[in-house]
């Protein structure tokens, strides 16, 4: 049944551009009336809205309320894995799909298929965070924690791969980060005001913060989910984005001693930035209701803009008191 779902979503998938083709032909034909012409032209209006619709659909999803490890970003760009088909990310964990409908398994299968997406990209993400900090003299712990956390990321990674296989029919896995294996990254000096204003902003927004909130995001959505396979993937997720987002918090507070003068401004210039981090606005997905989406482990909207501005808040207050209590002893 799996492996049936699968092929219908990839003929729902390419019926879209076949359409199309197939309208572009009608209408290119020289009849002895305008009925083809009419006929190709409706085809390749129903073609171009049904792919429409998918985009709509597609980038929807990928701003969905799953959980998500440390954004990877490289040239000033959040990065992900390819999409891709095969082996080697999954961990076997088998969702219950009895009663879902296709489009409901549809939209559970994207969805996880993105998350995975982003856990993958953290392990990278975090071996990144661990030379970088090893560059700036960072004492061992740190460096161990780093790693720990893309561990973590790994086990992530493969369970949500396996939720999107459970749901989807596909059998979607990890693809390749070209852009990853085009860097060419010049070690940071500690003397250098960028390498800890980088260190100091990226800490504190996708650690701090997107980490932070990740882990509230998550629990929430464990205590909602009915599936205890998800419930469970959820918590783990929960405790372990937790830890993660302490591991910012040391990070920031290396840097303040560290990084001196330079690491302390870059924290007050970064405690501005926070004001532009906001969930934004989905709309609704048609076919899927917000009771579904919270029994399968994804909260309303208007508890995610909460989440976000308690995090935020708290995120602030933490961060503040960390500059005045360093301005101080400086003084």
């Amino acid at each position: 049944m799996t492996e049936g779902l699968g092929q219908v979503l990839l003929v729902i998938i390419l019926l879209g551009p076949g359409l199309f083709l197939w309208g572009v032909l009608v209408a290119a034909r020289k009849p002895r009336d305008g009925g083809s012409k009419w006929i190709g032209g409706v085809m390749m209006f129903l073609s171009a809205s049904f792919m429409g619709f998918l985009y709509w659909a597609y980038n929807l999803l990928f701003s969905s309320s799953y959980a998500k490890g440390r954004v990877l970003r490289l040239r000033g760009r959040a990065r992900v894995a390819r999409r891709a088909l095969g082996e080697g990310w999954v961990d076997g964990v088998v969702p219950e799909v009895a009663g879902l409908t296709p489009w409901q398994r549809t939209v559970l299968g994207e969805a996880w298929r993105y998350s995975a997406s982003l856990e993958h990209a953290s392990v990278p993400a975090f071996a990144k965070l661990s030379l970088k900090l090893t560059a700036l003299g960072a004492p061992s712990e740190l460096i161990e924690a780093c790693h720990l956390a893309a561990l973590d990321e790994v086990r992530h990674a493969r369970r949500c791969f396996a939720l999107a296989r459970a749901y989807a029919g596909l059998p979607w896995t990890a693809g390749a980060i070209p852009e990853l294996g085009q860097q060419r990254p010049q070690p940071p000096s500690p003397e250098a005001g960028d390498d800890w204003a980088r260190l100091v902003r990226g800490s504190l927004l996708d650690g701090c913060l997107g980490e932070g909130v990740a882990s509230r995001v998550a629990s929430e959505g464990a205590s909602r989910a009915s599936d205890p396979v998800v419930r469970e993937t959820l918590s783990v997720i929960a405790e372990d984005e937790a830890r993660h987002a302490e591991l910012a918090w040391d990070v920031i507070a290396f840097a303040l001693e560290r990084g001196g003068g330079k690491a302390k401004q870059a924290l007050r210039q970064s405690l501005e930035a926070l004001e532009a981090q906001r969930t934004p606005a989905l709309p609704r997905i048609p076919g899927v209701d917000e009771d579904f989406l919270a029994r399968n482990g994804v909260l309303p909207q208007a508890e995610l803009g909460q989440l976000m501005e308690e995090c935020i808040q708290r995120t602030r207050t933490r961060a503040a008191a960390l500059v005045g209590t360093s301005v101080r002893l400086a003084s």
